[in-house]
């Protein structure tokens, strides 16, 4: 599992990169359409996803919100880049050691579970790259090239690394 939260925060940077480069990939398909539609329900669901797993975190009122809401373009943004900087700064507060502490929560049908801080927010990152994928396969059917959204694209972009 990580054992420095400044990695982890460099991932959460990595989700908002790709995040964004996906958003405005999204903007080439035809709104009311099946895959406009369908590309926003994923990436609405990746937004609520940061806000879901950061409430479990924290123990707030987030954590019991619908799992698959579909936003509007512009507020799956606003959403998804506030996502990104909330678990930053909470990942900026945590000392190594509290990345191993335990989190009970409980999943969307109820089910008590327990995972650390450090697993929780790796899922969060990975959750966002599965469903990232799924948009770019949306893209493509449709004719447009998707972003490249890969972790070592990220760090190649001018001033990356």
């Amino acid at each position: 599992m990580p054992t420095d939260p400044s990695r982890l925060i460099d991932l959460f940077d990595y989700t908002g990169w790709a995040n964004d480069l996906i958003l405005d990939a999204m903007e080439a398909l035809e709104d009311g359409t099946e895959p406009a539609g369908e590309a926003l329900r994923l990436m609405s669901h990746v937004a609520r996803a940061q806000e879901i797993w950061l409430g479990r975190v924290q123990g707030t009122e987030a954590a019991r919100q619908p799992i698959w809401p579909v936003f509007s373009r512009e507020e799956c943004r606003v959403r998804a880049g506030a996502g990104v900087t909330a678990w930053r700064t909470h990942l900026a507060s945590c000392t190594a050691e509290a990345l191993d502490e335990p989190v009970a929560y409980r999943n969307s049908q109820g089910v008590a579970y327990t995972s650390t801080l450090g697993e929780i927010a790796l899922h969060v990152v990975n959750h966002g790259t599965h469903h990232r994928a799924q948009v770019s396969r949306i893209l493509r059917i449709a004719g447009h090239p998707p972003p490249a959204t890969d972790y070592i694209f990220y760090r190649r972009r001018p001033g990356g690394g």
